[in-house]
Order: structure tokens, then C-alpha cells, then sequence
């Protein structure tokens, strides 16, 4: 019998805390049920498709439960009014690295933390001036540990220690660094040593 590959998918990984509870899922474009990692060309077009499927098409609580859901942005993302749909008690929208602090993002930015938003910045691996529009928006900060060696990392957390952000360690492969994370005061891990993402279909 020929079974229907799933119409409907959304890549999901697990972000943890510090007893190792699941607190939410970084939310992943997925282009078909079976791929593994993401195939992007187009970020704006890739939230876009993200969005319908996870919060229109299956349901928020089908993908995190009662979870919170990270959905990365890129600036054309941000200024979508799309943005102002999801449920601002659920989700973290999360700026990806290539999202700018000008004055028209800066100004969105305060306008979706006026209305209840909450905001990450995601793979944060060296510290400048010129993060300290974006650093009194967030937070969470995901600090890229990979990017990072152990002895740069402890730094990096006392740099950002101003803003007092919930700092989120990802891409966290190996016990060695979950023990230095959560030595250093990370709140929350994400990281293959914890879990790969995986797919929901429908």
C-alpha cells in the first residue's frame, strides 16, 4: 500500500533549562518531512512559510504543547505586520545575526516590546559597541558556543552582565561544555549533546 508522504511539516529543537526541562523549541523551516537540516535561500520567504505552517496549519500547541516557540527574523521578517498575529504569551521572536540596529529596527523592535513581545538575539559570539541597541531590546541571548573557545567564553558572559540578559547556550555538543555553561550561569542550552531537531508532521 503507497502511503502519503505528510502535506504539513515544521523542524522543532529543544531548549532546556538547567534540570533539563524542555522551556521551548527553536521553530525550523523544514522544505520536506524527511530532511534533516534546512535548506534556505530566501530567510524572509523561509519564516513566511514557517509561520503558516506552525501557528495556521497545525497548530501552535500541535508543535510546542505549552512550550514557548522561538522564530528566528530576519529584518524584512521583522517589519511584517504578520509578526503582530502570534501570540505574544508563546513566543520569542528571535533576530538572527544579520538583522542590523538601525533607527527603523530599533523603532519595531520597541513598538512588539511595547505590545508584549520578548526577543532573543541568536548566534551572539563576540561582544561590540555596536551591539548595545539590540542587547537593551533582549531578553535572551544565544550565545554560539562553537564560535567560542573555553577560555574567551567566560568574557564574553562578563561583558554582557550590564544588560542582564537570560543567556541561552547553543549549539552545545559536549558534556564539557553543558558543565561550563551551566558553571558560568546559563539559564537555558540548546545543543546536538542535548537533542537533534525533529520534525512534526501532519
Amino acid at each position: 500500500m503507497h502511503t502519503r508522504s505528510p502535506d504539513v511539516f515544521v523542524g522543532r529543537q529543544p531548549i532546556l533549562d538547567r534540570e533539563h526541562h524542555v522551556v521551548a523549541y527553536e521553530l525550523l523551516f523544514r522544505a520536506a518531512a524527511t530532511e534533516t537540516e534546512a535548506r534556505i535561500a530566501d530567510d524572509g520567504l523561509a519564516t513566511a512559510r514557517l509561520i503558516t505552517r506552525a501557528f495556521c496549519d497545525l497548530g501552535i500547541r500541535t508543535v510546542v504543547g505549552k512550550a514557548h516557540a522561538f522564530v528566528n527574523l530576519d529584518a524584512k521578517s521583522l517589519m511584517s505586520a504578520a509578526i503582530e498575529t502570534l501570540p505574544r504569551e508563546q513566543v520569542v521572536l528571535e533576530l538572527l545575526e544579520t538583522v542590523e540596529a538601525d533607527d527603523r529596527i530599533l523603532r519595531r523592535c520597541r513598538a512588539l516590546q511595547a505590545k508584549g513581545y520578548r526577543f532573543a538575539l541568536d548566534d551572539f559570539y563576540r561582544y561590540s559597541k555596536a551591539c548595545d541597541p539590540l542587547l537593551e531590546i533582549a531578553d535572551i541571548v544565544k550565545i554560539d558556543v562553537l564560535m567560542l573557545d573555553p577560555q574567551s567564553l567566560p568574557e564574553l558572559v562578563r561583558c554582557l552582565k550590564p544588560w542582564r540578559p537570560i543567556l541561552l547556550a547553543e549549539k552545545v555538543e559536549s558534556r564539557q561544555c553543558a558543565r561550563q555553561c551551566l558553571a558560568l550561569g546559563f539559564q537555558f542550552f540548546q545543543g546536538f549533546f542535548f537533542a537533534r531537531p525533529a520534525v512534526v508532521a501532519a
